[in-house]
């Protein structure tokens, strides 16, 4: 058993106890191949939601601040996560680690928001999810995240069907292209996110 499944594991038995948890749309994910997972992004709980519910593993970029504490440092590696440098305009390794691990048939969960966002507030998506799918030749597959995480709360997790992006293919990467295919990513998990 790798460390993945074993805290995976401890963190569906935890979210059992706390929450009413309901999953819909898990055959949305892809059975093979990679694929850029995109989440809205309300708590710090998001990415052990998204992990916790998803069969295959799920690879995280975290900001490189998180690496620098000693025993969250080592547990996120363990667990797949690797570092970004988000004072950086465009983090080169990160971004070259995000595309190998993409092309050889890894899942990457990317929150577009980039920071959390407060019920009512609306942040303008980054374009990295876009950049990453389309150097990578990968679909991405929407996620809504709907829930107060308060004790016996729902926790409702919709998984959209995969985003294939064949009609942007050998088109020029401009900002405007990776911006238009994000806001269409971004708008289709807002229809999917719910009150709970």
């Amino acid at each position: 058993m790798t460390t993945y499944t074993f805290v995976r594991g401890l963190i569906k038995i935890f979210y059992r106890i706390m929450f009413r948890v309901r999953i819909e749309g898990e055959g949305n994910i892809p059975k093979e191949g990679g694929a850029v997972l995109c989440c809205n992004h309300m708590s710090n709980f998001d990415p052990m939601t998204m992990a916790a519910f998803t069969k295959r593993q799920v690879r995280y970029i975290a900001k490189k601040e998180l690496f620098e504490k000693p025993f969250l440092g080592k547990l996120i590696t363990k667990l797949g996560a690797f570092p970004v440098d988000r004072e950086a305009a465009m983090d080169m390794k990160a971004f070259k680690t995000a595309v190998k691990l993409l092309k050889n048939n890894e899942l990457m969960g990317i929150f577009a928001e980039g920071t959390r966002v407060k019920p009512g507030e609306e942040k303008a998506a980054k374009a990295g999810v876009a950049l990453f799918a389309l150097k990578g030749g990968v679909p991405i597959v929407p996620i809504a995240i709907s829930t107060t995480y308060k004790f016996r709360s729902t926790v409702l997790v919709r998984y959209g069907m995969p985003i294939y992006l064949d009609e942007y293919q050998g088109k020029k990467v401009t900002t405007e292209l990776m911006e238009e295919i994000t806001e269409k990513v971004m708008q289709k998990v807002r229809e999917m996110k719910v009150s709970v």
